[in-house]
């Protein structure tokens, strides 16, 4: 009998005794890798019965043999591409959890270049974005060095889907995944220009959620409370699905908070006057206004900065403000609306009793505005329909003279 037929009859045998007794198909197969230590369905054969068994640590060993020995066999790819499935998502699934285990079990070198290779099977543009964002999660110093790259290939795949939202699976990986990575990293060092870039991305995506409108299928909110005087869309979420992703992954909890703390560590790298963590939305603008007081007096270059900051910062609180002004006022605008009754918005409209020289004026106040409550009711509904559309105008308008002036 030849080589080749010793191994087959070797595994064939191991096969029929596992049912029966496993602990004789184990010995089978051990003498078999002994007397053939170069046979892949041998080895193979041994990983698929302690997989079978959901033995973690022994399914993990024979796993890094099979890898290490046997890169190129499509088999070997195929069961990593099952592993890596399961690393991806969160299932509780017991099979799932067994998988994770057995990753867990291999050498950290073993997992990062598994990962990678990984990555390089795929064709996928999301799904090999997610798989080397896996890779950055688990290996930090794997940031420096595929960060970017990541962040880039997202962007450009945005552009040649010619998707019509900044709401979309790409953006969302980029901005919500990627970028606190590249950011956060302290060996990174990125460009001005770059970081002014994926700033101005990062806040078209979260101001894009925000005022998304309500869809037609009319998606349910959830029922968390909100607590005291936060963002209408703080600790809520929307049963809402991105294309391309899953409904879990589609929500992004705390947005204007998100954007807030990105622009902090945006501004904090940028060298920006006075930038701190845990800033709210109305220090911004008191940082901003302190900063006109004495931005003449700075050179050329801490000018440009000092007018780069001011018009960010206005442009973001400019945004924050409207959108929880209309929010309050017509919730049903946007799909992360809050009800007047569930948050404790209070809106003045007429301060003219502050002022003692209008005190004729203030006694036929209420005569105009029965005159004009129709008209206004009529407008109003228009007005806020044209604000979205006046509001991406001027957004795009500052920053793209934003990027023209830092490139």
């Amino acid at each position: 009998m030849s080589a080749q037929g010793d191994c087959e009859f070797l595994v064939k045998r191991a096969r029929e005794l596992v049912p029966q007794d496993p602990y004789a198909a184990k010995a089978w197969l051990i003498t078999a890798r002994t007397l053939y230590p170069a046979d892949f369905n041998i080895q193979y054969e041994m990983y698929s019965i302690e997989r079978n068994a959901e033995r973690t640590a022994s399914a993990g060993r024979l796993l890094y043999d099979i890898f290490v020995n046997f890169p190129e066999q499509p088999v070997v790819w195929r069961e990593i591409a099952v592993i890596t499935a399961a690393l991806r998502n969160d299932s509780q699934d017991k099979h799932a959890q067994f998988l994770k285990g057995v990753f867990e079990t291999l050498p950290g070198p073993v997992q990062c270049k598994m990962l990678l290779k990984a990555t390089e099977q795929c064709f996928n543009t999301l799904e090999k974005a997610e798989m080397l964002l896996l890779l950055l999660k688990r290996f930090p110093e794997s940031v420096v060095q595929h960060g970017v790259s990541l962040g880039e290939s997202l962007l450009e795949a945005e552009t040649v889907e010619n998707l019509d939202t900044p709401v979309n699976c790409f953006r969302k990986l980029f901005v919500c995944d990627v970028l606190p990575l590249i950011l956060n990293n302290p060996n990174m060092c990125l460009p001005v220009s770059l970081l002014y870039k994926y700033m101005h991305k990062a806040a078209e995506f979260y101001i894009c959620y925000v005022t998304r409108e309500p869809s037609a299928d009319g998606q349910i909110q959830g029922s968390q409370e909100v607590g005291g005087l936060k963002s209408p869309g703080r600790g809520r979420s929307q049963r809402y699905v991105i294309d391309g992703l899953s409904e879990k992954s589609s929500v992004v909890t705390e947005p204007w908070e998100r954007l807030l703390e990105m622009v902090g560590v945006v501004g904090s790298l940028c060298d920006w006057q006075g930038e701190k963590a845990n800033r709210s939305y109305s220090e911004l603008l008191q940082r901003v206004s302190e900063l006109c007081r004495y931005m003449s007096a700075t050179d050329s270059e801490g000018f440009a900065r000092c007018c780069a900051q001011i018009v960010t910062c206005c442009t973001l609180v400019l945004f924050h403000s409207a959108f929880h002004y209309v929010s309050a006022v017509q919730p049903s605008l946007f799909q992360g609306h809050t009800s007047l009754s569930s948050c404790p918005w209070v809106l003045l409209e007429d301060l003219s009793s502050v002022y003692t020289d209008v005190e004729v004026e203030r006694k036929h106040t209420h005569k105009k505005r029965k005159l004009a409550d129709g008209r206004e009711k009529t407008m109003f509904v228009k007005i806020c329909s044209a604000w979205k559309t006046e509001m991406w105008m001027w957004f795009r308008i500052f920053l793209t003279d934003m990027i023209i002036y830092q490139v």
